[in-house]
């Protein structure tokens, strides 16, 4: 018989304790609910659920453009958290202060894969518009479309981190407060990557540039590198060996990065570049001369003939080099608090170009 009251009376003590648990358990879990129907918002493929959970401005600092379009910023927002998940592993709340703290695992995208993708993306379409005839201004709305077609193309893997999401009791509610930090952490920290100085390296720096270059076409790298300038002669000649030697370096530039130094704020990248080799051209030019002027017909053309022979064959020249030279150089950079600039010297211009302005000087009363 005792035991049977013993055990008659450990279920009543039992049920007083699941009881007691029960009525804190409620609180609990409204404010974990709170925090779950606040996180899901970013699982929605509404973007207006999405910018009614996080700053918009941590991630998309141009949707307030007006220019933008609302479907493209919409797909932005979508693709960034397709993967987003979140799990709350536990709820502290503090009944007679009214606040609480939901210790939460968050999945997001990795934005610092992003923001450096999307950092290089932007330096080589500002090198790019450097060579645009229009002059075409890249615009917010060319960043929004930028950034969502970078998360359409490439897959990128995710990070967990695990924060304590603060929550504050209003009414018969709780709600999640919306800090700084929360913001940051919801955008995996976007918009502090995009802001660091540092994001890219000055190796990446470099790559960005070249790499943009090494893709012009013939008329990009005319604008880029003001060939029509080489030579003073008439329009149509001027613009015809622009062309040319444009073709040439598009043809033969490329470049390998082969080390970097860093110190402070400068740094020094290595550079093997490859180029047109211009001095084969002048050899080739002035080979094909010598030969012309032995012919009779550069006794019969006159002045005007002879002209129009060596710009003939300077053209025919430049077309035709299947020659190319390698130079190793170091491009010197320093870090304004922003990011890592180039300092453009002659060495970078020598390179690139192959030593041409110097092969055009020696050719320059032939043809102008």
């Amino acid at each position: 018989m005792g035991f049977k009251k013993t055990k008659v009376l450990l279920g009543v003590v039992l049920s007083g304790i699941f009881l007691l648990n029960g009525c804190a358990s409620k609180s609990e879990r409204s404010a974990r609910e709170s925090v779950k129907q606040e996180l899901e918002k970013l699982q929605s493929s509404d973007s207006q659920l999405i910018l009614n959970a996080i700053d918009s401005q941590e991630l998309l600092p141009s949707s307030q453009d007006g220019d933008s379009s609302a479907e493209e910023i919409s797909a932005i927002y979508s693709l960034f958290y397709k993967d987003f998940s979140f799990k709350i592993k536990k709820v502290r709340i503090d009944k007679d202060k009214g606040t609480g703290k939901a210790v939460t695992e968050l999945t997001l995208l990795d934005a610092c894969s992003l923001a450096k993708d999307y950092s290089k993306s932007l330096l080589e379409k500002q090198v790019e518009l450097e060579a645009d005839p229009e002059e075409v201004k890249f615009s917010l709305a060319d960043s929004c479309l930028l950034l969502k077609e970078l998360l359409e193309e490439k897959e990128y893997d995710t990070e967990t981190s695990e924060t304590e999401i603060p929550l504050k009791k209003e009414g018969d509610s709780w709600t999640v407060v919306h800090t700084e930090e929360l913001d940051s952490l919801l955008t995996g920290n976007f918009a502090s990557y995009m802001s660091d100085s540092r994001l890219l390296s000055p190796s990446e720096i470099v790559d960005a540039h070249f790499s943009a270059i090494k893709g012009f076409d013939s008329e990009q790298l005319n604008i880029y590198l003001s060939l029509d300038q080489l030579i003073d002669t008439d329009d149509s000649y001027r613009h015809s060996l622009a062309m040319a030697i444009g073709g040439q370096i598009h043809k033969a530039f490329d470049y390998e990065i082969t080390g970097e130094e860093q110190k402070d704020s400068e740094a020094e990248v290595q550079v093997s570049i490859t180029s047109p080799d211009f001095e084969s051209i002048l050899a080739s030019y002035q080979q094909q001369l010598s030969q012309w002027v032995k012919t009779s017909e550069s006794l019969s053309g006159g002045a005007q003939g002879r002209r129009d022979k060596e710009r003939s064959l300077l053209l025919s020249a430049i077309e035709n080099n299947q020659d190319k030279v390698s130079k190793d150089i170091g491009i010197h950079l320093y870090n304004d608090g922003i990011n890592w600039k180039i300092q453009m010297d002659s060495n970078i211009a020598g390179a690139v170009f192959g030593d041409i302005p110097s092969a055009i000087d020696s050719v320059s009363q032939d043809v102008e």
